[in-house]
Formats: structure tokens, C-alpha cells, sequence
């Protein structure tokens, strides 16, 4: 039984840039996004952050968006960007954080919206063998089917998952500490007995309540 758990959010958190935007960016760049759709793409950034756009539509959106498409590719694109760029933009005052966590006997884990491309290299070089990700559906071909596996995690799936983490290592959410930057994780947030906003966003810093990490 652990001592209680600690859960990361990755976007802004331990890492500090949103790595969707980077991925995009790198594409962009790449020459393998149309204008039109780097346009939509950025709009899409847009409308979050200004809560007019739904994140989780966002991520269905994405994911039908990749049909057809290599998932070994996407992975490998992911790899050259995590170590050639995010890997430097990992925030050395949250990982001494999780490193406090792991020596008090908690069980730590990332839980993020995001894909595993790059949330499962993170949590391999932080060693932290719990990610609790969106997954994207791969056919018989190593394409992407357009689906999820399963809801995406975020708003109160990811209440839900981190609730089945906290009671296979024993505990309950109250005996939880949860990092976060953003304002989709207001119910994880809470939720838990030990909310902490790191580098927030607007609407999360409207949220009074909650006590900066």
C-alpha cells in the first residue's frame, strides 16, 4: 500500500511549453500540414484557451484527423522531437517535486489528455512507471483507425482514472496530491485532498480557491 499517490499533469507542468503545440509546430515546419490545415489547427489552440472550444471534441477531432496515418511515423516523429527539444524543457523545480513524492513512499503518475507519443518517453526518463493517457486506436496495419481507445482523458475521465490508480496502491482521492496548470483539470482538481496549480492559466488562476503549488 502506498503512502498516497501524486499525479502530474505533463503540458505545463513538467514540461514547460504545451507539446501538442510543438509537435504541430515541427510538422509545420516539416512541410506535412497544409496551410489550411496549420490554420484550423491554430484556431483550435485558440478557442481552448479561451474555453470556446471543447478539448475533448478537440482530441475525437485529432484523432479522426490522423486516419490512415503510420502510428510507427508518429512515433518516431515524436522521438526526434521529445530529445531534441522538450527533453531540455523539462521544469526542474516539478521534477524535485516528484522526486520528494517518490521518496515519501507515494505512487506517482502522469495523467495527461495527451497521446503516449511523448507523455510515454517522460515518464520513461523520469521513471515513473504510471501514464494515464489518451490512446489512439492502431488497425492490423499500424495505421491509425480514426478512434479512440476508449474516452479521451480529460475533464472527469480523468477523475475516473485516477481514481482506479488510487485504489489499486490502496488509497483514496483524499489522499491524493495532484499538479496541474490548467482549467480542464478543475474536477481532478477538486476532487483530490491536495490540489496544487502550478503555472496556471487564466481561468485557473480565477479559481480562488485553489492554493498556487
Amino acid at each position: 500500500m502506498a503512502a498516497g499517490i501524486a499525479l502530474f499533469d505533463m503540458d505545463d507542468t513538467l514540461v514547460g511549453a504545451n507539446t501538442a503545440a510543438l509537435y504541430f509546430r515541427q510538422q509545420r515546419q516539416a512541410d506535412t500540414l497544409s496551410r489550411r490545415q496549420a490554420a484550423r489547427i491554430a484556431l483550435a489552440f485558440v478557442g481552448y484557451r479561451l474555453n470556446i472550444v471543447d478539448m475533448g471534441r478537440l482530441i475525437v477531432q485529432g484523432a479522426a484527423s490522423a486516419k490512415g496515418a503510420s502510428a510507427q511515423a508518429m512515433a518516431d516523429a515524436c522521438d526526434q522531437l521529445y530529445h531534441g527539444h522538450v527533453k531540455q524543457l523539462i521544469l526542474p523545480k516539478a521534477i524535485a517535486c516528484l522526486r520528494d513524492h517518490q521518496a515519501k513512499g507515494r505512487a506517482v503518475a502522469i495523467v495527461t489528455a495527451s497521446t503516449p507519443y511523448i507523455a510515454r518517453l517522460l515518464a520513461q526518463d523520469l521513471a515513473v512507471p504510471a501514464l494515464l493517457c489518451t490512446e489512439l486506436a492502431v488497425d492490423a496495419n499500424g495505421l491509425f483507425s480514426g478512434d479512440l481507445v476508449g474516452p479521451p482523458r480529460f475533464g472527469e475521465e480523468k477523475v475516473q482514472r485516477s481514481e482506479t490508480f488510487a485504489k489499486q496502491n490502496g488509497c483514496t482521492l483524499q489522499q491524493a496530491w495532484f499538479y496541474t496548470d490548467s482549467h480542464s483539470d478543475l474536477p481532478l482538481l477538486r476532487a483530490v485532498g491536495h490540489p496544487h496549480v502550478v503555472r496556471p492559466d487564466l481561468r485557473l488562476r480565477m479559481a480562488s480557491h485553489m492554493r498556487p503549488g
